[in-house]
């Protein structure tokens, strides 16, 4: 039964910030269903940041994550389509890191862990605005919707690994059938949004590898499927940050 509802649990949390894509596409009123769906998003990494980076402050270490994620997602939506509010984010985000590990009492043990595996999730939050930036990007919009698709399709079939038996190689056929499944998804959901099926298979598969490469560093090997768990939020979420660098990069070039 646990393992069912983390199965339930992982699909519905990676279908969020997709559901949101599309229904503000569709309903024309893009960015205020960006700026929810990517506000839910991100809590939720920040939320499990610091169980999956193992770091040894996460109440500061989610203040400085909350603090970043805050500015990209409200610069983002002031300036639609302008992709500097991830830089500025990350560029006050920065700092925030160094204060909250001089604030920690000496003798601050795990310094380096904590001050590079905060680093890495101020950069990963940062790259949340991406999604809101989307607002005033047409091409941008329907690469995102794949792109959401994609995600939330790998996050399925990878949630469905719960239900496989404790062995070693269950989350790598997870993470081929993820990408083979989104690459199915974003065929047929090229036809939402006036683009070739192939390009949208391309574009969700693509996609659809960034949680496979996530799960595949952050799980472990042989271990039993448990309840679901605040490290679980980071691990669904984690890989719609990382896609969302790339869907920019390819609107840009359009």
């Amino acid at each position: 039964m646990e393992r069912f509802v983390r199965l339930l649990v992982t699909a519905v949390v990676g279908f969020v910030p997709a559901a949101g894509l599309l229904t503000g596409s569709l309903t024309g009123h893009t960015v205020p269903f960006l700026i929810g769906a990517v506000a839910v998003a991100t809590a939720l990494l920040i939320a499990g940041w610091p169980s999956l980076a193992h770091l040894p402050e996460p109440h500061s270490a989610r203040l400085a994550l909350a603090f970043t994620g805050a500015v990209a997602i409200i610069l983002a939506a002031i300036k639609p389509g302008d992709g500097s509010a991830v830089l500025v984010a990350i560029a006050l985000g920065f700092p925030a890191v160094f204060i909250r590990e001089l604030s920690r009492p000496a003798p601050r043990p795990d310094l380096v862990r904590s001050v590079a595996g905060t680093t890495c999730g101020v950069m990963a939050v940062a790259a949340m605005g991406l999604w809101v930036s989307a607002g005033d990007m047409q091409h941008f919009v329907d690469l995102a919707i794949l792109a959401g698709t994609g995600v939330a399709v790998s996050c399925l079939a990878l949630g469905l690994n719960r239900l496989l038996p404790a062995h070693g190689w269950r989350v790598e056929v997870a993470a081929i059938s993820g990408f083979a499944l989104a690459a199915c998804a974003g065929a047929g959901a090229a036809f939402l949004v006036s683009t070739p099926w192939w390009a949208g298979a391309a574009v969700a598969g693509a996609c659809g590898v960034a949680p496979g490469a996530v799960w595949m560093v952050s799980e472990s090997r042989g271990a039993a499927s448990g309840r679901f768990r605040l490290r679980d939020a980071a691990l669904v979420t984690l890989p719609l940050a990382v896609a969302s660098v790339p869907v920019w990069a390819a609107a840009l070039m359009r």
